[in-house]
């Protein structure tokens, strides 16, 4: 090699000296196995000729520390003892963009953590009300605000809305929502549950009516109950437990996300409810694959005009394209994901730069902007209201710089909330067709 070889190198390089070898098809018949430190297998499913096998093994050698440099860098699934790996199917398609190799690979991931990235968007939970995530990159966006307000004015309009806060490590839509929170928390589902299976009763413990509810009800999971609250030396030791994975009867491991389907799950049957919002962790953590991809949601991408936020979503996007849908009639999840334009101008240029950046991100990832695609392509124009990019403005007004509504009642009433929030309360409404 030329240069000192780093991690976003280590695979290029890989898939260049295996194409080299042994042709472009070899990488469509086999994988690569990229292990919890960041050390690359190369999985071969077919008999290699022992030259071949041999100049490889050489060739290899070069990428050390990002291959065993001892021989092994080419193995079966019989020599790593992983008979999951002899499927011809597994792994993800991996799209490689490099000055030495451009292509896709089949790469096969493992990870101490975040092994919820790895799994693509599920489907919606089966017997559930249409739940939407608010998410955003990073914090203070106005997200968790922007869910209040909307949960209580869809609660005015006569709607049912169970408020979920899966934001475990900055938890605060019970002390934004609730007077009196219920016993037990999000956090403590995950912590106890880890240990037993949990009661009908554990879960009705879980909710507790907003006195912001009107013509309808705001009910609320908050991350941490009344419970937490009395003993909150105890939060940081349950946080550090909550993402841990189990292991059903039969030996398959349930993971973080698994967990999180299922807490929404039963805490939609306690009432009828018209609208499950969920508040996700900010950033890319585990808890935020678990609310954006699991749940089969659609999920709404808060962002202001920074440069921050257009980077992050870059990374975000960029790791969700290798999930795009390759088969005719297959699901197409991306158009459960639109942006939201936080703390906007009401300038209505400033709002179009913003469109501009975003129209970028996507093209860049998501889209399928490639020549002669066919007609049923997602792809939008740039001035398409239902692209997933045409972000949903939210003002930025400084009556809700510090949002306190059990406080300041008045933050909900709709002279206040009308300007600021009215759009993005009627395009949610519109986008859940909820009706009255």
């Amino acid at each position: 090699m030329t240069k000192e070889l780093r991690y976003d190198d280590a695979l290029p390089h890989f898939a260049a000296l295996v194409q080299k070898a042994m042709g472009s098809e070899a990488l469509a018949r086999n994988c690569f196995l990229r292990d919890a430190s960041g050390r690359l297998t190369f999985v071969a499913l077919e008999q290699i000729d022992a030259a071949t096998l041999t100049a490889l093994e050489q060739d290899a050698r070069a990428l050390a520390p990002y291959v065993e440099p001892n021989g092994g860098a080419i193995s079966s699934p019989d020599d790593l003892f992983d008979p999951s790996l002899a499927d011809p199917n597994t792994g993800l398609p991996e799209w490689i963009d490099n000055e030495v190799f451009r292509g896709f690979v089949r790469l096969v991931e493992r990870r101490i953590v975040g092994q919820d990235w790895l799994q693509p968007p599920r489907d919606p939970i089966e017997g559930v009300p249409p739940i939407t995530v608010f998410a955003s990159h990073k914090g203070g966006v106005g997200r968790s605000t922007a869910l209040a307000v909307a949960s209580a004015a869809l609660s005015d309009q006569g709607f049912n809305i169970l408020v979920i806060d899966l934001d475990l490590e900055a938890p605060g839509l019970g002390e934004m929502l609730l007077d009196n929170p219920p016993r037990f928390g999000t956090l403590d589902f995950f912590v106890e549950d880890g240990l037993a299976d949990l009661d009908d009763d554990f879960i009705e413990q879980m909710v507790a009516a907003s006195p912001l509810s009107k013509n309808g009800l705001v009910h609320v999971a908050p991350a941490v109950g009344s419970l937490g609250n009395k003993y909150p030396e105890n939060i940081l030791g349950k946080i550090a437990r909550a993402y841990l994975e189990k292991t059903a009867a039969d030996g398959s491991t349930i993971t973080f996300l698994d967990r999180t389907r299922e807490l929404v799950r039963r805490l939609s049957q306690q009432t009828r409810y018209d609208a499950i919002f969920v508040d996700a962790r900010a950033g890319l953590n585990e808890a935020t694959a678990a609310a954006v991809l699991g749940l089969g949601a659609d999920v709404l991408l808060f962002g202001v005009d920074t440069p921050q936020t257009f980077a992050g979503y870059r990374y975000f996007l960029s790791h969700l394209q290798r999930f795009r849908p390759s088969a005719s009639g297959e699901t197409d999840w991306r158009y459960r994901l639109r942006m939201v334009h936080a703390k906007a101008s009401a300038d209505a240029k400033k709002q179009a730069d913003f469109r501009t950046e975003t129209f970028e991100v996507f093209s860049d990832t998501l889209y399928d902007i490639e020549d002669g695609i066919e007609e049923e392509a997602f792809n939008f124009d740039y001035d398409d209201p239902p692209a997933p990019h045409y972000a949903w403005p939210i003002l930025n007004d400084i009556n809700y710089a510090e949002f306190d509504p059990l406080s300041y009642r008045d933050q909900f009433a709709s002279h206040m909330f009308d300007r600021t929030f009215g759009s993005f309360i009627a395009a949610l409404r519109d986008n859940l067709r909820l009706k009255r």
